[in-house]
C-alpha cells in the first residue's frame, strides 16, 4: 500500500503528538526523581527511574519514526508539549500537603494518557498499513501498562503513610485490602 501525501501528515501529527508526550511525562519524571518525598521512599523512587528510562528511551524512538516519516518534530513538538503543560505529570510542581501521593496519582493519569496515545497510533499505522510503526506503538504501550499496575499497588501504602504523618490513628495495615480491592475493581 503506498502512503498518500494526507496519510503521511496524519502518520506525522500522531507520531509528533506521541514523541511530544513522551518527551513532557520524561522531563516530569526526571524531575521527580530528584525529589526529597520521592527520593525517601525506595519503591516509589526506583519505579519512577525504570519510567523515567522508558519513557526516554520511547521519545528517542518516536523522534527518529518522526525524521523517517520526513518531518521533525521541532513546531509540532513545542504546540503538543504546550497543549500539555499543565494538565499531566508536571501537575507535580505544584506545593502539596501530600506530596508523594499526589505525585503517584499524576503519573498514573499521565502514564494513561500515553497509553491511548500509543494505542491511537498504533490504530492509525494499522489502518495505512504502516506496520512497523504499528508495531512499535504496541510495543510501547506494552513497556507502559506495567507501570500503571505498579503504580496502583504502592498508591494505597503512600496514602495511607502520608495520612498516618498527621493522624496515627489511620490504619495503615489496610493496604493490602485496598490494592487487592482496586485491582478487583479492574480485573473483576
Amino acid at each position: 500500500m503506498t502512503t498518500s501525501p494526507a496519510q503521511t501528515e496524519n502518520l506525522q501529527m500522531y507520531v509528533n503528538d506521541t514523541a511530544a508526550m513522551a518527551k513532557h511525562i520524561e522531563n516530569a519524571f526526571a524531575q521527580q526523581c530528584k525529589d526529597a518525598d520521592v527520593r525517601s521512599h525506595i519503591e516509589a523512587h526506583q519505579l519512577i527511574e525504570k519510567m523515567h528510562g522508558t519513557l526516554a528511551a520511547q521519545r528517542v524512538e518516536m523522534e527518529r519514526q518522526a525524521h523517517a516519516l520526513g518531518g521533525g518534530v521541532g513546531a509540532a513538538l513545542k504546540e503538543a508539549v504546550t497543549n500539555l503543560t499543565g494538565t499531566l505529570a508536571g501537575l507535580y510542581g505544584q506545593v502539596r500537603k501530600h506530596p508523594l501521593s499526589r505525585i503517584l496519582r499524576d503519573n498514573y493519569t499521565a502514564l494513561s494518557l500515553a497509553c491511548v496515545s500509543y494505542e491511537m497510533l498504533h490504530t492509525t499505522a494499522l489502518g495505512m498499513d504502516e506496520k512497523p510503526l504499528a508495531d512499535i506503538a504496541l510495543r510501547h504501550l506494552g513497556e507502559l501498562t506495567p507501570f500503571i499496575m505498579a503504580v496502583t499497588k504502592i498508591i494505597p501504602e503512600v496514602v495511607l503513610e502520608e495520612l498516618a504523618k498527621d493522624d496515627p490513628t489511620i490504619d495503615v495495615s489496610v493496604a493490602a485490602k485496598a490494592v487487592e480491592n482496586t485491582l478487583g475493581a479492574w480485573c473483576p
